[in-house]
């Protein structure tokens, strides 16, 4: 049976034709593991499920690589404010890895309860620290990130077509609508890859800009590379998947 899936990148409907004819190669975006899941949340794992099952009954291979969002996760869009990890695990009186701990068996209990499969690939970010940072030391050494007093940032001037698939044209944006901004940065929607810790910010790894700790932004950019290679078949998340990701 032939599938069609619409096309974030072309805003179309097109035929499914994966880049390997033997296996579909997936990323999904998992949980930030500080909180019991939603119905919005396991909707998109729902999602996620047929999906994997739809393409299973037309006869391929799957190869799924969903993350684990145990530590960067802002509380604020704007890459401000604190991780989500150290506020649930100040709320609950616990450490951030017993909160992660914790969350990520009852998020996979959720699963199990709804009849979800498990991807092949589940991968925390928290035990990939090392991959995340030569991803940033590589954009570095490009030209595709700086660095200011409080982060490693992107630089999205040097991607000409930035907005593509938001479709969104950022020179009609209004700076500041939703988040301050922040002054050291080259551009108000640049984002934070790595994040400077202060002193009494409990996780925090050794890197070449002191101690710091990734932004949400990166970690699946690592992982999804690191397991799926440079260019995978659908990445999934948000409610919503694009094909051709690259």
């Amino acid at each position: 049976m032939e599938l069609y899936f619409y096309n974030t990148l072309t805003r179309s409907k097109e035929k499914f034709e994966p880049i390997d004819k033997n296996e579909v190669r997936i990323y999904s975006c998992g949980p930030t593991v500080y909180k019991d899941a939603t119905i919005g949340n396991m909707r998109t794992n729902i999602f996620q499920d047929v999906l994997r099952k739809v393409l299973r009954y037309n006869g391929y291979k799957i190869k799924h690589a969903m993350n684990i969002t145990d530590v960067g996760h802002l509380v604020s869009d704007g890459d401000e404010g604190e991780d989500k990890m150290i506020k649930s695990a100040r709320e609950e009186h616990k450490t951030p890895q017993e909160i992660a701990d914790y969350y990520t068996k009852l998020f996979f209990k959720d699963l199990e309860d709804l009849n979800i499969e498990t991807p092949e690939i589940v991968c925390k970010a928290t035990e990939h620290i090392e991959l995340m940072l030569e991803y940033v030391k590589k954009l570095m050494e490009n030209g595709y990130a700086y660095e200011t007093s409080t982060a490693i940032y992107f630089d999205i001037s040097k991607l000409d077509k930035y907005p593509i698939l938001s479709n969104h044209n950022i020179e009609e944006q209004k700076a500041g609508a939703r988040v301050d901004v922040d002054p050291e940065k080259r551009s108000p929607y640049d984002f934070a890859l790595w994040i400077k810790a202060p002193e009494n910010h409990l996780m925090k790894w050794e890197s070449p800009w002191g101690l710091s700790y990734p932004g949400w932004h990166i970690e699946c950019s690592a992982m999804g590379q690191h397991y799926l290679g440079e260019q995978f078949d659908i990445h999934t998340g948000r409610n919503r998947f694009n094909t051709n990701t690259p």
